[in-house]
């Protein structure tokens, strides 16, 4: 039946859509999130110092541009108006930061202490705003396809059990992505607190466990991979003995041959 097919193909548009649309949201927070880093609390704290300059309060990141483009614990500051390169200086040794500036220069040189546990767990809780604000997004995705589906049963473009069954795709595409985007978040949270990671979200003890069993598969995978490739290679190597024995005992009868040519 036509009508039946095109209907099929019809609702399993919505399926494909929403898994893409979801799979997609899974991909950019992954690449958001890669580019966090612990020494990002460095130059939050360096760019939000308050200082006073001609009677008003200005942040440093106001009066200059912060960045750190070699190493994390050097921070290179280039200050916009000469007039206040002094100021800031001494402002920033005041408030403990080694800093140097080279006369006639626009840029001030600092170098920072290593993020404390407070600033790192600062960082741990941005990770979770935004590990949460990625999953709201895959609510909302599943939500505006279910109200489409719903929509079109309604209208009869397509039939309950069809709907049905493209509905509990998409939950479980969405339930998938969504164990994705956490776990992502995790082991990124763990990989910036380092030693003071604590377990803060209700579920994260069921998905680090679910980290160490992929942790534990990949390392079996490699360790398999690796054994595969040792035996390939002694059987090769066993190949290449065998030719050499047998060129050894080539050899060994032409010298045979030869002496005996020779003493006739």
């Amino acid at each position: 039946n036509m009508a039946e097919a095109s209907k099929d193909e019809n609702i399993e548009s919505y399926s494909t859509e929403a898994t893409s649309n979801l799979e997609g949201a899974v991909e950019e927070f992954a690449e958001t999130i890669a580019e966090v880093k612990s020494e990002d609390a460095n130059l939050k704290v360096f760019r939000s110092l308050q200082i006073v300059i001609t009677g008003r309060k200005r942040r440093i990141g106001d009066l200059g541009n912060v960045e750190s483009p070699d190493d994390p614990m050097k921070i290179e500051l280039m200050i916009y108006n000469k007039e206040h390169i002094e100021q800031v200086l001494d402002f920033i040794k005041q408030n403990g930061f080694p800093a140097k500036n080279e006369e006639g220069s626009q840029f001030i040189y600092v170098r920072v202490p290593k993020p404390s546990r407070m600033q790192m767990e600062e960082i741990g809780d941005d990770l979770i705003r935004r590990t949460n604000a990625s999953c709201s997004r895959l609510v909302k995705i599943k939500t505006n396809t279910g109200l489409r589906i719903k929509a079109a049963t309604e209208k009869e473009f397509i039939d309950q059990r069809i709907a049905g069954i493209s509905s509990k795709k998409i939950e479980r595409a969405y339930d998938r992505c969504t164990k994705e985007i956490r776990i992502i978040g995790l082991m990124k949270r763990r990989e910036i607190l380092g030693r003071f990671y604590t377990s803060v979200e209700k579920d994260d003890v069921e998905l680090l466990k679910e980290i160490m069993k992929r942790t534990k598969l990949e390392q079996q995978k490699l360790a398999t991979e690796k054994l595969i490739l040792s035996e390939s290679k002694e059987i090769s190597e066993t190949h290449n003995n065998d030719d050499n024995v047998q060129q050894d005992v080539v050899l060994e009868k032409q010298n045979i041959e030869n002496l005996s040519t020779n003493s006739v």
